[in-house]
């Protein structure tokens, strides 16, 4: 008798600039997904962000009405206590009153609505871009730049070889843009002339940046975009060309609102923000002289609900394009990556050893990995003090695939790397919660040792192995027949671990 198959489901709210949306996905324990249910309403956010710099209450009060039509939907289809995430557009912050929106909604629905920072969108990003590398083959040979024109943000994403090697974030958007027009009524070519003077600091800043990459090829992906995707590829295909990027545009400026609601099937959300989508992303494939573009056809919100979720089959891959990332800025600032992978393997092998100890997760093993990357950075600006200057730069670096908040966390893991141990005098971490405080000396402490393995920058340390008895943490070294120069790095790099766990730190060559 064949066994009946029970689905689990998640659903996912996301409340945008343009639209609020929500996604209820059924998962099958083969592995097969369906979207059981998909509703989208038309929200104002953007717009009163981008001109009043605060969220109208007609549309706090609009969006409660529709996350309470959402509950609605889910207690219909008996899944009210289902898993959900429940985010905002990354724009939302920019609000003087987001706090009080972000109260409202939490105290009316009883969901916790969560901004998307820059870092997470630019991943959810990179799923969406990854996946058109099985319809856009060319991916894999040509230096392709993939352009996501937000509304409030240009998010830049170099691919070579199939694989992110750049990314960088631009305050460049279709709502922030279209507000800062002021001139809704104009048509043609002023309305063109217009748009592409405010936006041309940030398109010549742009073309310096990626100069010297070399781009082949434009990938176009957001909201307007993918919308208008019948208009500028053939059906089932991405492939478009610049010249049709370029009457589109032209014939989108010359009609009213209304007209471009009925012939281009938008929404009167994006009937004044398609415009700035379509000529930011037609200027940057004129600064790189690209005359093959491409536009994704799938439907941009659905896409993003369905990887906000369930947890992605990429992750594996992505957690190699956000090593991959480090690695790429280490080598921007001339650190040594012999010593860097090093410190980062034996960094691993001690987080692997100690894990009964230390009851951290495995997304601590990542950042932990990234900050051994990287610990070398600040080098680059001077060897004295070189960890205050690492948490400088990777502080402010653009780290694909780690989100603000993490990368924070990985910078102060660089910072204590050596001398001065987390202390409370220190601004930044003293501003963290207590549970993100202490991830951070647990995680410092253990850098801490594997650099102390790696004193003599020659990778002598080959693998290692943890016992932990009668108060003392021994670590076994294979590798170095006298370890006598890592037991001199010990004392002033084993102070932390020691304190954490109240373990004296001993070597002992295998």
């Amino acid at each position: 008798m064949t066994p009946i198959l029970t689905p689990t489901y998640c659903a996912a709210v996301h409340i945008g600039a343009s639209h609020a949306s929500m996604i209820v996905i059924s998962l099958m324990p083969d592995g097969k997904e369906e979207i059981i249910d998909f509703l989208e309403k038309n929200i104002p956010l953007g717009r009163d962000i981008f001109r009043h710099r605060q969220i109208q209450s007609s549309t706090i009060e609009q969006a409660v009405s529709v996350v309470r039509g959402f509950q609605d939907a889910l207690e219909e289809l008996g899944l009210g206590a289902i898993p959900l995430r429940a985010v905002t557009t990354n724009t939302l912050t920019e609000a003087t009153n987001a706090d009080v929106f972000l109260n409202r909604l939490q105290i009316s629905s009883g969901w916790r609505f969560i901004p998307l920072d820059n870092g997470e969108m630019t991943t959810l990003v990179f799923l969406k871009t990854r996946r058109r590398l099985k319809d856009t083959p060319s991916m894999r040979k040509r230096n392709t730049i993939v352009a996501h024109v937000g509304p409030g943000n240009t998010r830049l994403l170099l691919f070579r070889h199939g694989q992110v090697v750049r990314y960088q974030s631009y305050r460049l958007g279709t709502h922030r843009t279209w507000e800062q027009l002021h001139s809704p009524d104009l048509l043609g070519e002023p309305i063109l002339r217009l748009a592409r003077e405010q936006i041309s600091g940030m398109i010549a800043q742009i073309f310096f940046d990626f100069a010297r990459e070399e781009i082949e090829d434009l990938v176009m992906i957001g909201t307007e975009m993918q919308m208008l995707s019948p208009f500028l590829s053939k059906p089932n295909k991405t492939k478009s060309r610049y010249k049709v990027l370029r009457k589109i545009t032209n014939e989108i400026a010359s009609v009213t609102e209304q007209e471009r609601v009925r012939k281009y099937g938008l929404d009167y959300q994006t009937a004044g923000s398609v415009i700035p989508a379509l000529i930011i992303n037609l200027a940057i494939a004129e600064s790189f002289n690209l005359t093959s573009l491409r536009v994704s056809c799938s439907d941009y919100e659905k896409g993003l609900l369905n990887d906000l979720a369930r947890p992605s089959s990429l992750q594996e891959e992505l957690k190699n394009q956000t090593l991959h990332s480090a690695c790429v800025i280490a080598e921007r600032y001339d650190v040594d990556l012999k010593h860097a992978t090093h410190v980062a393997k034996l960094s691993g092998k001690l987080f692997v050893e100690l894990r009964e100890l230390h009851q951290l997760e495995d997304d601590d093993a990542l950042l932990l990995e990234i900050a051994a990357l990287l610990h070398e950075v600040g080098n680059h600006i001077s060897p004295k003090s070189h960890e205050i200057h690492s948490q400088y730069i990777v502080q402010h670096s653009e780290i694909f695939g780690l989100s603000d908040h993490n990368r924070l966390l990985v910078a102060l893991i660089t910072r204590y790397h050596r001398k001065s141990t987390p202390s409370l005098n220190h601004e930044i971490y003293r501003d963290l919660d207590s549970t993100d405080r202490i991830r951070v000396a647990k995680l410092s402490s253990l850098i801490r040792l594997a650099d102390a393995l790696e004193r003599t920058h020659s990778q002598r340390v080959i693998d290692l192995s943890v016992e932990i008895n009668a108060g003392k943490a021994q670590l076994n070294l294979v590798g170095p027949i006298d370890a006598t120069a890592e037991r001199l790095a010990l004392p002033s790099k084993a102070d932390l671990f020691q304190e954490l766990f109240g373990l004296t730190v001993v070597l002992h060559e295998s």
